[in-house]
């Protein structure tokens, strides 16, 4: 609720489309600097692995009312399914793993862009600057804060 209130007491407004909306949004959200094949290329053998603890703690950390992703998949439905009685421990442990196959590198370069990226939506903020916002998928999300919680080096 918190944060549906801040947004609809908030003076920022949805930006008009327009030819500078697309570059002003790119200054604040950059292209990635590096091909993401020369960084798999000279990425390590050992990589991060989580166990299920990382990954309920992770989805436990979600922010009550974060809006889901261009999938329609958001975090509540992944908490209503770990918190149902029947095959619980079945999906935290396939969530599990399929964390750890991504952290692992698993997701293809092709998919990459796709599962980490987002949609940006322009807001006007009253002071005249453009204000992005990025909704990105759930599951590279929760992968992120997986792999960003742990103490691998």
């Amino acid at each position: 609720m918190r944060a549906a209130v801040r947004i609809l007491l908030s003076d920022d407004i949805p930006a008009a489309p327009s030819q500078e909306s697309p570059s002003a949004l790119s200054e604040k959200h950059p292209k990635a600097s590096s091909n993401l094949k020369d960084l798999a290329a000279s990425c390590p053998e050992q990589h991060i692995a989580v166990d299920e603890s990382d990954v309920c703690q992770a989805i436990r950390s979600f922010p009550a009312g974060s809006v889901g992703g261009p999938d329609g998949l958001d975090h509540q439905h992944i908490r209503d399914m770990m918190m149902c009685q029947e095959g619980n421990f079945e999906f935290l442990s396939a969530l599990t793993a399929f964390v750890n196959l991504v952290l692992a590198g698993g997701c293809p370069l092709d998919v990459g862009p796709v599962f980490f990226g987002g949609r940006l939506l322009a807001l006007n903020k009253k002071s005249g600057c453009i204000r992005p916002i990025a909704i990105g998928f759930t599951l590279g999300y929760l992968t992120s804060k997986c792999a960003n919680s742990t103490n691998w080096l």
